[in-house]
């Protein structure tokens, strides 16, 4: 991997191992004691950093409204640069301050600055280093270390927002200032709906239409399965985790928009295949998602190809940017009519892929449907339980834990 770049922004020459490293402000010592009290409670458990951090946060009651952003733009930080901040102190905490108090010091980049750029594993930053070039990988990383912007999808129209915000095509909202969307009447009552602009990519790539029988068979919490719903689509959505399909429910009640809750059965027109991954497509959302890496490409396969034969048109989606559960993933299974990749660097939007198929079903894929006895109906691992706002519907087989997953 080369190490001497130029800066796209300038021209001028860069260290590349702290290209995207930040140069902070020292937060005050009341926030000091926070950011120090969750990040050690984070380091002890790393595989729920985000879910630590966002409890701990919650919980800190001596943080006014202004200061809990600091501490948790911090300690984001610590996990977005951890790599690069371990090249200053063995603790990214005390590099962090170190960076607070005297800036990025100058040290030569080494053989896998990239990957310490962007606090990946190598052969992961090799793979985007060598696919988007230097000026392209430098952006990335600096994307990766920023803030993803709040969109929203609208499912009703006839709302009002107390922020700023602005349309993006038919559907799309980005917001231009922080709130809190829990107090908002259009959130609170199912106008709207927090998903990024690249999931919405996925959604539109269905190409719902008015009474289209669709299957959403990775649905977790069902953003796209409203938005599917909410263009007249005649939705059925299924995963194995209850408590995911139990908030489904919930959400599409407030919404007013019809969604099925049921395993799969029978013949569908579409099925939209939004697999579990590497989640590496979401990095500056889930910064975390580092410390929790796996890439189930066995399992995407497998829901694929479940998904050929139950529908002649299928999406498969995931957040994740590396080939295997993308490009090479489709193309072992069969030839895309379509594909697309957002990447946060050049459109904005957190990092998506998405790839229709539309063979109809193959006689290889009815032979491997044929020889599974298990069937697919969903990644994640937990009982089949409906729930109770669903129909009944037959019970999920256990599937193995599934990779981080994107809001929406």
């Amino acid at each position: 991997m080369p190490t001497g770049v130029d800066d796209p922004a300038d021209a001028g020459p860069i260290r590349l191992w702290s290209c995207a490293l930040p140069t902070p402000a020292m937060p005050t010592p009341r926030v000091r004691w926070v950011i120090e009290a969750t990040w050690a409670k984070m380091r002890a458990n790393p595989r729920h950093a985000g879910p630590t951090m966002s409890a701990e946060l919650r919980a800190a009651r001596t943080l006014g409204s202004k200061e809990r952003p600091v501490a948790g733009d911090v300690l984001s930080g610590l996990v977005r640069h951890h790599r690069a901040l371990e090249r200053l102190d063995p603790d990214p905490l005390a590099a962090w301050y170190r960076l607070c108090e005297s800036g990025v010091p100058d040290l030569d980049d080494p053989p896998n600055a990239y990957a310490i750029a962007v606090s990946m594993p190598d052969e992961m930053a090799e793979e985007w280093w060598t696919r988007l070039g230097p000026a392209r990988a430098v952006e990335h990383a600096r994307a990766l270390a920023g803030r993803a912007p709040v969109a929203l999808r609208v499912l009703r129209e006839g709302f009002t927002l107390s922020v700023p915000y602005r349309r993006v095509g038919a559907r799309g909202i980005v917001l231009e200032a922080r709130c809190n969307l829990d107090i908002e009447a259009a959130y609170k009552e199912g106008y709207v709906a927090v998903q990024d602009l690249g999931s919405q990519g996925i959604v539109d790539a269905v190409g719902a239409q008015p009474g289209m029988r669709v299957l959403d068979i990775c649905a977790g919490a069902g953003g796209k399965s409203l938005a599917l719903a909410a263009l007249g689509a005649d939705v059925q959505a299924w995963d194995i985790r209850p408590r995911a399909l139990d908030e489904l429910a919930d959400r599409a009640r407030r919404a007013r928009l019809r969604v099925r809750i049921a395993p799969p059965e029978g013949r569908y027109d579409c099925v939209l295949v939004d697999a579990p991954c590497s989640g590496t497509g979401v990095l500056r959302r889930h910064p975390e998602n580092r410390w929790k890496l796996d890439v189930p490409t066995a399992t995407q396969r497998e829901l694929l190809e479940r998904a050929v034969t139950l529908a002649p048109r299928v999406v498969y989606a995931t957040c994740s940017l590396l080939e295997r559960e993308n490009e090479q993933l489709v193309r072992a299974v069969g030839a895309p009519a379509a594909e697309h990749t957002t990447w946060p660097e050049v459109d904005g939007p957190d990092g998506f892929y998405w790839a229709r198929l539309e063979p109809g079903v193959s006689g290889a894929a009815e032979e491997r449907a044929e020889a599974r006895s298990d069937g697919i109906t969903s990644p994640s691992s937990g009982s089949g339980r409906t729930p109770s706002a669903s129909r009944p519907g037959a019970s999920a087989p256990p599937r193995r834990s599934p990779g981080p997953r994107a809001r929406g």
